[in-house]
């Protein structure tokens, strides 16, 4: 019996090497389209980010060899035209300039506006509406464990009111100071460019969420903090409201992002949106919250 099972154990294991192939894979002929982002708000100066797209697996691009040079971008009501021309900031942490197309007058509230970009020959258009109201966040508080689709976490509570007599999409919002001892998504921001500074950073949420079935009720969401923190560290949490148009965008890049980390979730590509095939991305309205400022305990 032992010599059976040797044996038998011999033969099961040469036929699982025999079974093994390397496969090449070929990927398709990369179609490469524009990237456009851009949010109006009331009381602020619009900002356009358009970019190449590159493919997946491409070798790291800089920021400067992304944006789309030389393109006539213009946003416009029934009153005025407002023409946006190529700018840039420099993000101390990557080192390098952030650019877009940048306005010169602020939105105004209620109103409809155009969004026209005319770039290699090929014309982009859309449309936003300001009419959107302001959420208001009630109170904030934290938790050391909860469990989502991403496993469990540390979070920070949000209580906020829905806005009544519209449909509402709403994303989390912090803005707080970080230093090279501060970490992103564990890893440590390094930095030559900052120094012993500081800079103030966005924290976006990474869901969006919608208000059906709760229109005009109180909401609650848990968001996972993207940086590090220690007790006493302050931040500026705000709720943005945005329309469809956002929505639907930044819903596909949640639902990618959960294909990429689960394998049995159907693979998520970004699909057409406001400017069909053509390019990817929204221009839409927005709206944030009054600021709370919160503080963590721990």
């Amino acid at each position: 019996m032992k010599k059976a099972f040797i044996y038998l154990t011999i033969i099961s294991l040469g036929f699982i090497l025999a079974c093994e192939k390397n496969i090449t894979v070929k990927p398709p002929v990369y179609k490469n389209k524009v990237s456009i982002q851009g949010f109006i708000e009331p009381d602020s100066i619009p900002i356009i980010y358009f970019n190449h797209t590159v493919p997946y697996f491409d070798k790291a691009v800089k920021k400067n060899q992304l944006i789309v040079r030389n393109a006539q971008i213009a946003i416009s009501s029934s009153n005025s035209t407002d023409f946006l021309k190529l700018d840039s900031i420099f993000d101390k942490i990557d080192c390098q300039y952030n650019f877009f197309y940048r306005g010169h007058n602020k939105i105004q509230r209620n109103t409809k506006y155009n969004l026209s970009i005319l770039a290699d020959g090929k014309t982009y258009t859309a449309s936003a509406t300001t009419d959107l109201g302001a959420p208001v966040i009630d109170s904030t508080s934290y938790v050391t464990n909860y469990n989502d689709l991403y496993g469990e976490h540390e979070g920070v509570i949000i209580y906020f009111k829905d806005v009544s007599n519209q449909t509402n999409f709403y994303r989390y919002e912090m803005k707080r100071s970080a230093d090279t001892s501060t970490k992103k998504a564990e890893a440590p921001i390094v930095s030559t460019c900052l120094g012993n500074g500081t800079i103030q950073v966005n924290e976006i949420g990474r869901a969006v969420f919608n208000d059906v079935g709760n229109e005009g009720k109180q909401l609650k969401i848990v968001i996972e903090p993207a940086y590090s923190h220690k007790k006493g560290t302050k931040g500026d949490i705000y709720i943005q409201s945005f329309d469809k148009n956002a929505y639907d965008f930044f819903a596909q890049l949640d639902r990618q992002k959960l294909a990429q980390y689960n394998p049995f979730i159907e693979p998520v590509f970004l699909q057409e949106g406001q400017f069909g095939n053509a390019a990817i991305g929204f221009f839409a309205a927005k709206q944030n919250s009054s600021f709370v400022t919160f503080i963590y305990p721990e």
